[in-house]
């Protein structure tokens, strides 16, 4: 079947529109998590997923609604608890992420939790999204927008120089809090995309793509959406024509990306040497 009979098929046009959403949208938080060095927490939310998850099946609940429920309450405490207990915000993922894969493995043991049903959310599936989850990608993706839109100076102030910053009355902490629980609402919705494994190739290695040239945060997040465009709608565009998992499809796209942006920004810095 060629791509463009793939397209008049609903389930593929949904697809595409969610992969344009996520790529061009939640990728811009991946500025964050890269700039602020908060790769360690990413992991702790995609564990605490995971809890989530466990806990939901427990109470008979759905398992996405327990995964992002974890999400969301880590994203709460972390940044807190990191600073009442003198802790690095990084240090406070690992105790996290360790615990909470703990707890999940007693709750599949006690509670006869199936794990199997669990480490779905590590699977995703991007031709699996109906329209209720395309409001929630645009919802979420206007919000982000909004955030970088309305607060795009103190993000840049918390990005690149905390301590003027504060003494400009910047709410360093309340501004990390949410800016850690945005990032999880993104992880968890990247989750339901291409999955935990994935989750990467939408929301960090773009920004590390966009970040390895550009100049200053604006470009930044403009380059940042635009890889994510590329590598989110452009894996699925390979899947389709190669019949290749959608997940892993968008995640080599974004990695291709990376290295041919960062092999053509060495060609050129050797060229300028010269």
């Amino acid at each position: 079947m060629k791509i463009v009979e793939f397209l008049r098929i609903p389930l593929f046009q949904r697809a595409m529109l969610g992969a344009f959403l996520a790529g061009s949208t939640l990728s811009l938080l991946g500025v964050v998590v890269v700039t602020a060095n908060l790769t360690t927490i990413r992991f702790a939310l995609m564990h605490l997923a995971l809890l989530g998850g466990a806990v939901a099946l427990a109470f008979k609940l759905p398992l996405l609604a327990g995964a992002l429920g974890g999400i969301m309450v880590a994203s709460l405490i972390l940044g807190p608890w990191a600073e009442r207990f003198k802790i690095d915000p990084g240090m406070m993922s690992a105790y996290l992420m360790t615990g909470s894969l703990g707890f999940a493995f007693i709750l599949f043991y006690r509670a006869g939790v199936p794990a199997m049903e669990v480490f779905s959310l590590f699977t995703g599936g991007l031709l699996l999204l109906n329209l209720n989850d395309l409001f929630v990608l645009l919802f979420l993706g206007v919000v982000v927008l909004f955030v970088f839109w309305a607060f795009y100076y103190e993000i840049e102030l918390f990005l690149y120089d905390q301590e003027m910053a504060e003494a400009l009355g910047v709410p360093i902490r309340l501004l990390q809090t949410g800016l850690i629980f945005l990032t999880g609402l993104a992880i968890g919705v990247a989750m339901r995309v291409v999955g935990a494994l994935m989750v990467d190739a939408i929301i960090v290695i773009p920004a590390l793509t966009a970040l390895s040239f550009a100049r200053g945060l604006k470009e930044g997040l403009i380059f940042t959406s635009l890889f994510g465009v590329i590598a989110s709608v452009g894996g699925l565009f390979l899947s389709m024509g190669a019949d290749l998992p959608v997940g892993a499809s968008i995640t080599v796209s974004a990695v291709a990306l990376l290295a041919i942006v960062n092999l053509l920004k060495n060609k050129l810095n050797f060229r300028r040497r010269s």
